[in-house]
């Protein structure tokens, strides 16, 4: 029997409830992105995610990432068995369909927002690059467009795996590279990008994300453009996250706000930004990873991915996911005798 299906086998006879029981002093934080009516491809259907928070609810203490880092930092005081919902981007999906389930459940929640995709000024470019895919030409042929390649036509039976390699490739690409090749596909493929991102791509407005803040929701920061900030220079991380955090602040009034780099994965920021997240305001920060260091580094928190899939869900909010990380952690430090 493979570990997963033995995790599945003891969660139902008690070992959630267990895990819960052993990690209740260690605040979790779960991390989301798209939200949709139905269930869809890298999405969280409004069904499955009211299950979710509907257990949450009933099993834990839902708190803020500001609460727990004040609690960690600070010494103020936090409940047992506390988790943290963050949502990033800042997809009016959220908006129209998790803000409504997590108001019924009275769970509050962090929403990382992108403030230039709010603003208006760029849609991200992960969903430009769907878009392209999507308008890729029929015709039998292969484009190189420096950093990957494409084969035309783009089966519908194969279109996430293409976008996924794609995407993979260019998250480790500079900024100016990546969005270079964009502009090459669209010219290769005659295709114009709108000034405004499709439907499927909306960003939240201003007016939704007050709405929202006096609801209990904290808004915090995502950058303004959401580069990986590993892929610029100091001098526009600067712009980024303060121009960020001026955004927000000029928007929505000055609060206790936490921070979360975009993309988020130990390639995707640099010790010295610190400084300037600290030097913006935010509590804290967020990353896009879950380790057996969980939250020793106020600018380098970990979260754990959640998703559509209710195993994974119940791994990483019970504790079962983190007591693994450490598990594994201890084992590796173990000399063998």
């Amino acid at each position: 029997m493979n570990a997963s299906r033995l995790v599945k086998l003891a969660g139902k006879f008690g070992g959630y409830a267990m895990a819960r029981a052993i990690t209740a002093g260690h605040p979790r934080i779960l991390m989301y992105h798209r939200f949709s009516k139905v269930p869809a491809p890298g999405h969280v259907g409004a069904g499955e995610f009211e299950q979710q928070v509907r257990y949450i609810s009933r099993h834990y203490n839902p708190v803020t990432v500001s609460r727990i880092a004040l609690a960690l930092y600070e010494g103020e005081s936090l409940p047992r068995n506390s988790i943290a919902i963050t949502v990033d981007d800042g997809y009016e999906d959220f908006f129209s369909i998790a803000w409504p389930i997590l108001k019924k459940y009275k769970v509050p929640a962090t929403f990382y927002v992108t403030t230039g995709f709010v603003n208006g000024d760029l849609w991200l470019w992960p969903d430009q690059l769907r878009y392209l895919l999507e308008q890729s030409p029929e015709i039998e042929n292969r484009f190189n467009f420096g950093l990957f390649n494409v084969q035309t036509p783009v089966k519908a039976a194969e279109f996430e795996q293409v976008f996924w390699r794609i995407n993979q490739i260019m998250l480790k690409a500079d900024n100016a590279e990546k969005l270079q090749c964009l502009d090459a596909m669209a010219s290769a493929w005659q295709v114009e990008l709108p000034d405004e991102p499709p439907k499927d791509y909306k960003a939240v407005t201003w007016v939704q994300l007050r709405q929202m803040q006096t609801e209990g929701l904290e808004v915090g920061g995502h950058t303004a453009t959401h580069p990986s900030l590993a892929r610029v220079s100091m001098a526009e991380a600067r712009n980024e996250i303060l121009g960020c955090c001026e955004a927000l602040n000029q928007n929505l009034g000055m609060t206790l706000r936490s921070f979360c780099y975009p993309n988020g994965t130990p390639d995707d920021f640099v010790g010295e930004q610190v400084e300037l997240i600290q030097e913006a305001g935010f509590s804290c920060a967020a990353v896009a990873f879950a380790d057996s260091r969980e939250h020793r580094q106020r600018y380098a928190m970990r979260r754990h991915a959640s998703s559509s899939d209710q195993f994974q869900f119940l791994k990483a909010v019970s504790g079962i996911e983190l007591l693994g990380l450490k598990w594994r952690k201890a084992a590796k430090e173990t000399p063998y005798e």
